[in-house]
C-alpha cells in the first residue's frame, strides 16, 4: 500500500506493480505442465490455475465499470495535473483486507469463482487480462481518479474511487500470486 501512497504518479506506480505480478505469474505458473497448475492441496482449496482463473474472472468483471468510470471521469472529472493517491474510506479498508501479508482467509463471491473443473491455459489467460488492466490505467491519463467513482461488482450498494479500484485489482493480484506460491511449496505438489 504504501508505494501507492507514495507515489508521485500512480497510473506509473499501478502499471509497474501490475507487470511485477506478471513478472511473478510467469515465473510461479510458466514451467508448470496442466497436471500441476490444476493440483488441489486439498478439496476445498484452490490449485494454481484456479488462483490465476480467479484474478482474471475479477478483471473481466470490473471491465465495464472501468470502462464507465473512464468515460464519466473524462467528462466530469478531468485532471489537469496527476493527483497524487488518496484512498476513499471504504477502498482504504478493502485494500488493507486484500493485502498479500493479511492471512486471514476470506470468500471469493460467487460471481468471482474460478471453474471447479481443470482449466486450460491459465496463465494466458491471466497475461492477457492483465494487458486490459493496464489498457484502462492507461486510458485515465488526464481523469481524476480519486473523485471518479464507481460501483463494485460484487455489491451494487459499495463505491469506491477508480484509483482504489485499480489498487485493489493490483493488491488482489499480489495476494491470489502468494496465495499460489503456497500451493506450488505444499508439501505432495506433483513433480
Amino acid at each position: 500500500m504504501k508505494q501507492f501512497l507514495e507515489s508521485t504518479d500512480l497510473l506509473q506506480t499501478l502499471a509497474d506493480e501490475a507487470e511485477k505480478n506478471n513478472i511473478a505469474a510467469r515465473e510461479l505458473a510458466g514451467p508448470l505442465n496442466e497436471t500441476q497448475l490444476n493440483w488441489k492441496p486439498a478439496p476445498d482449496r484452490w490449485s494454481i490455475a484456479q488462483c490465476l482463473e480467479h484474478l482474471t474472472v475479477s478483471t473481466d468483471e470490473f471491465g465495464q465499470y472501468f470502462t464507465r468510470a473512464i468515460a464519466g471521469g473524462r467528462s466530469k472529472r478531468p485532471a489537469d495535473k496527476t493527483p497524487a493517491y488518496r484512498p476513499s474510506f471504504l477502498g482504504g479498508l478493502l485494500i488493507k483486507q486484500l493485502l498479500p501479508e493479511v492471512t486471514r482467509k476470506m470468500r471469493a463471491p460467487k460471481i468471482l469463482h474460478p471453474s471447479a473443473s481443470s482449466i486450460d491455459q491459465p496463465l494466458e489467460k491471466f497475461l492477457k487480462g492483465q494487458q486490459k488492466f493496464l489498457e484502462f490505467v492507461r486510458a485515465t491519463e488526464g481523469v481524476d481518479y480519486n473523485k471518479t467513482r464507481l460501483r463494485s461488482p460484487v455489491t451494487p450498494l459499495i463505491r469506491y474511487s477508480l484509483a482504489d479500484a485499480y489498487v485493489l485489482t493490483v493488491v488482489h493480484g499480489q495476494r491470489h500470486l502468494a496465495q499460489a506460491r503456497r500451493v506450488r511449496e505444499t508439501p505432495g505438489f506433483p513433480n
